[in-house]
């Protein structure tokens, strides 16, 4: 048996509590930790990237001692985990996923995935991101890459001397975990749009309404230090997040244009 790697994780998600890939999450973190809490939305919240309710209460189904359903979003679970359900007994280290689908790029400014761990990030505990790949044809997602890899990757990630303002978004290819090519540690990269659409159609009564469609970019390019470029690819991403999002050299030129 392996050795535990952390005391306590918690689990969150966007995709909802009851979701494949945070059960596949949660067979992987029994094997890391001595105990998994998972706390996460009652329905799918995908694409609410940080958001919380700061209008409405939300309100907590209790499943059992270490599961909270949230009818809330996937940054609400952080914070009500960590600041309420776990406030005396701290998890060691929060992983939000595994999401159905990608979070690469510009996805990663929209996902709840991403926007969960951000939040735990901020309120002092390690995060990690999880996305698996998917093929965007309505054919069923291939998990294989994401079951047999997240343990090691988690293991190795969190052996790292990391700084505190930092959570890592993982992006599994997909693939059969052999066929992966490797690791690739890689930059969020410049947005790419070119695949999202507004869907017009119109209701029975003949009144519009609108679909909002985002598709990943599936062109091979070869630079591979962006996370969607390496994904495409083959590879493993992991890129290195921090809220931090000034553009530090045209703040320096900014800086010295308003002084002048």
């Amino acid at each position: 048996m392996s050795k535990k790697l952390v005391n306590r994780v918690l689990l969150v998600n966007d995709d909802g509590i009851d979701a494949l890939g945070i059960r596949i999450l949660k067979n992987v973190a029994e094997n890391i930790a001595n105990q998994v809490w998972v706390v996460a939305p009652i329905v799918d919240q995908s694409g609410v990237s940080c958001s919380v309710s700061l209008k409405s209460p939300f309100r907590v189904q209790k499943r059992s001692h270490t599961e909270y359903a949230v009818y809330g979003t996937p940054a609400d679970c952080s914070l009500f985990a960590i600041k309420s359900a776990m406030a005396n007994q701290l998890p060691d280290l929060v992983l939000s996923g595994i999401n159905n689908g990608s979070n690469l790029g510009f996805e990663t400014i929209l996902s709840g995935t991403v926007g969960a761990a951000m939040m735990a990030m901020t309120l002092g505990i390690p995060a990690m991101a999880l996305s698996q790949v998917s093929s965007e044809d309505n054919t069923p997602t291939n998990w294989h890459c994401a079951t047999h890899l997240t343990q090691s990757i988690i293991r190795q990630l969190y052996a790292l001397s990391t700084p505190k303002n930092i959570c890592f978004n993982i992006n599994f290819p997909n693939c059969q975990d052999e066929q992966i090519k490797g690791i690739k540690i890689t930059k969020q990269g410049e947005p790419d749009v070119s695949q999202f659409v507004i869907a017009n159609t119109q209701d029975p009564e003949g009144h519009d309404y609108f679909w909002f469609r985002a598709k990943r970019n599936q062109s091979v390019v070869d630079d591979i230090e962006k996370e969607l470029d390496a994904v495409n690819n083959g590879y493993v991403a992991i890129t290195p997040l921090t809220y931090e999002r000034t553009d530090c050299a045209f703040y320096q030129q900014m800086q010295t244009a308003f002084k002048n």
